[in-house]
């Protein structure tokens, strides 16, 4: 039997994009370890009574946000080329996942410091002003709830934000956000858009025209470069 020590470490780079950006991150885990088993890679199994494959993800994709970067750790008992393992994954992927590396990990999950984010708004309130208020809206405090395992406090949620820039398009408001996310500070992007609603009177009057979606670019260290 193979030792902890032995095992192959293995990291996966994948996108969940359209339709699948609205399934739960617990669906997810379930059927990346369906895919791996399928794709005849020998992952190393936790012991006990119903032993299940050991998979590792760096940050739970929130449901409603699509993503470029969703990064998986895994473990194989033998030695495979990394391109054979890609390979075997997006043949198993549905057609809205895509493999897009195969490497050794270097550096541990808990080395991410923030996500880079895209965000669009859509609403008739949206003019030429809006993108100059948003991005001054976060350059003080901006305090709102923010629910825990532990409960419910209210946080200043500028302290979350490293950075906004926001620019008003023809047909949506577009925002670069990056956003904190480490496990003592973890921001999701929902609650900087509850921010807005809050603070701007804008995308919380129920209107079918109003909308607005997430995209996770990146994911970067806590010096805010691209984390591998």
């Amino acid at each position: 039997m193979v030792s902890e020590k032995e095992m192959i470490p293995v990291r996966i780079k994948f996108s969940k994009t359209g339709d699948l950006m609205y399934i739960s991150h617990l669906d997810l885990s379930r059927t990346m370890q369906r895919i791996i088993v399928r794709a005849g890679i020998d992952i190393w199994y936790s012991e006990g009574f119903n032993p299940q494959p050991k998979i590792v993800f760096a940050v739970p994709l929130p449901v409603g946000v699509e993503s470029d970067c969703e990064l998986l750790d895994i473990r194989i008992n033998s030695p495979m080329e990394l391109d054979e393992i890609a390979e075997r994954i997006q043949r198993n992927f549905p057609s809205e996942m895509k493999v897009l590396e195969v490497y050794t990990p270097s550096v541990k999950f808990k080395n991410i410091g923030y996500i880079d984010y895209t965000i669009k708004l859509y609403s008739p309130k949206i003019d030429n002003e809006t993108a100059g208020k948003i991005e001054n809206l976060f350059k003080s405090e901006c305090k709102i709830v923010k629910k825990s395992k532990s409960g419910e406090k209210e946080i200043n949620i500028s302290e979350y934000v490293n950075l906004v820039e926001a620019e008003k398009k023809d047909d949506c408001l577009e925002i670069h956000a990056i956003l904190s996310a480490d496990s003592e500070k973890y921001l999701n992007p929902e609650l900087f858009i509850d921010a807005i609603k809050q603070n701007l009177d804008i995308m919380n009057s129920g209107m079918i025209d109003e909308y607005y979606t997430i995209f996770r670019n990146k994911m970067l260290d806590f010096d805010l470069k691209e984390f591998r």
